[in-house]
């Protein structure tokens, strides 16, 4: 007898070929939820992944501001961006081009919520010289207010494709947390 629906592929098997540090990132957050769909803020400790520090950063949604403002980013991630990123609105960091995209995909990472990759094919126009492979989580401030994105930039340097669209949807895969 066949199945009528196939299993869940796990996160790990959608993910196939990211680094492996994505894979670590991950389970640092799985470990904060304690049995919950999205973890506390409070119960995700950065230091938890040392590692990972330099590449990792935090937004928190502003709602009087419309925006997510940067509450926490790692050494790459600040060179990346050409200095220090904390305290920005999200606007500010990547400019009015690619800011509409990512602030409907994150406001819909809370929403759902769900995980969101990106490959390391996936560019912002504001980074001309680096690409990113990324993972990024939702945190909650509260039980039901999930209003935090965490992430992990692994960035490298590489010419851009000016050939390649910005923000492809083909690069990313979003997965519900209640999946995960």
């Amino acid at each position: 007898m066949t199945q009528a629906t196939p299993p869940k592929s796990t996160v790990e098997q959608r993910l196939a070929g990211a680094d492996p540090r994505i894979f670590v990132f991950l389970e640092a957050w799985r470990r904060a939820r304690h049995d919950t769909l999205v973890p506390l803020r409070s119960d995700f400790d950065p230091m938890s992944v040392p590692g990972l520090l330099a590449q990792m950063w935090m937004y928190r949604y502003d709602p009087i501001r419309g925006d997510f403002v940067c509450k926490l980013a790692g050494e790459e991630v600040n060179a990346a961006w050409g200095g220090s990123i904390k305290g920005k609105t999200l606007r500010q960091i990547l400019g009015p081009d690619d800011h509409p995209i990512v602030l409907q995909r994150w406001k819909f990472i809370q929403r759902v919520p769900l995980i969101h990759y990106g490959s390391a094919e996936e560019r912002l126009s504001a980074l001309e010289t680096r690409i990113a492979e990324r993972l990024i989580l939702p945190l909650a401030s509260e039980p039901d207010t999930v209003d935090h994105i965490l992430g992990l930039s692994l960035y490298r340097i590489s010419a851009a494709n000016r050939d390649r669209p910005v923000l492809v949807p083909e690069d990313i895969v979003q997965i519900p947390c209640a999946e995960v």
